[in-house]
């Protein structure tokens, strides 16, 4: 019985079709065989890396993108120098550059005063053989008034050659009359720096400064000449009624024994310089004044125009100081002046 199916299952084997096995050695050999097979680079199952396009990748644009991203603010800048001043103390951007500015204008000071005594130092080497005769001598007493911070120290310091009187950011810093003398060839000009004026609105001195002012006042008439000054840049940006009721009430009475003179100081901080045209038509009918100016008190611009003004005005008198020397008390009130001029810049208010 045994033999019989083995037979059997022998004619079953030997009556199936040849076909029925694969025919393609090649895939008995990948399915039975992990070895890499050599095909025809025509064959459609073969992969071909140039038939597809990679795209070009750029790093140091990506980096670019990337640190734009980081580097983005997530705060306003207002926020964040709020933020600074109040955990560090620091000052905002607009301090430091109002900062930036003080500092660049003290410098242009120094500048400038340095330049003013090599001048004089220079002219003074050609002229000290030349004495004046004092038949021959022409002398002017100049007062210089306006509303404080208008500039009048800085011109005293510019015309004198030399620092006689404190320049400070702080209002009233002139607490004293102080004496400087500019001469030239045969003209002695003595200037009297005088303390900063200013009106309430009914037209009358501030009582707290009135003790410092009232001086000022009693002194106006014993000048052969007057400046009266005023700051144009802040009278066309911040127009103060109180300051043109001051140049109003100086300049509406003429003096026959008397010449007032208004200048516009500090036309170098004037963008638009037409601007100045109109304020010399507000001021033009004022009979008090012999004549108006546009200066810098700090630059010198226009200063040549007062000073040669000036020497046309001087009386023929013997001088009242002499020019080759400087005594005890002006070397003392120039030293005081310096000091006080640092000090201010540093405190709110000093007492001297």
């Amino acid at each position: 019985m045994k033999s019989l199916r083995v037979l059997r299952v022998l004619a079953s084997l030997a009556g199936r079709p040849s076909n029925t096995l694969p025919q393609n050695p090649t895939h008995l050999a990948r399915c039975f065989t992990a070895h890499p097979q050599h095909q025809d680079s025509s064959d459609n199952d073969a992969f071909d890396s140039s038939h597809y396009a990679i795209p070009a990748i750029d790093p140091d644009a990506s980096a670019t993108s990337s640190s734009k991203t980081l580097l983005e603010p997530t705060w306003d800048v207002k926020y964040r120098e709020k933020a600074d001043k109040f955990i560090f103390g620091e000052e905002t951007q607009k301090s430091k550059l109002k900062t930036a500015l003080h500092e660049e204008e003290d410098d242009l000071k120094r500048r400038v005063l340095a330049r003013a005594l090599l001048e004089a130092a220079l002219k003074g080497d050609d002229e000290e053989e030349e004495l004046v005769r004092e038949e021959d001598q022409k002398s002017l007493s100049v007062g210089i008034i306006g509303a404080p911070n208008a500039g009048k120290s800085s011109l005293t310091n510019y015309m004198v050659g030399t620092k006689v009187s404190a320049v400070s950011r702080k209002t009233n810093t002139t607490i004293h009359e102080v004496l400087g003398v500019m001469t030239e060839g045969d003209t002695q000009i003595c200037f009297f720096d005088t303390p900063g004026l200013m009106l309430n609105s009914r037209g009358y001195a501030y009582k707290d400064v009135k003790t410092r002012v009232e001086n000022a006042w009693s002194t106006i008439g014993l000048y052969d000449v007057l400046i009266v000054i005023f700051d144009v840049h802040r009278h066309l940006t911040r127009p103060d009624s109180r300051v043109i009721r001051l140049v109003k009430k100086l300049g509406e009475q003429e003096d026959a024994k008397q010449k007032r003179v208004l200048c516009m100081n500090k036309v170098d901080l004037v963008e638009k310089k037409k601007e100045l045209v109109q304020v010399i038509e507000q001021f033009k009918d004022l009979p008090g004044y012999d004549r108006q100016f546009l200066i810098s008190g700090l630059k010198g611009v226009g200063v040549k125009d007062l000073t040669l003004y000036l020497t046309t005005q001087a009386i023929k008198r013997p001088w009242d100081e002499d020019p080759l020397e400087l005594g005890e008390e002006v070397m003392k009130n120039v030293s005081l002046e310096v000091v006080r001029e640092r000090l201010l810049d540093h405190v709110h208010q000093v007492k001297l």
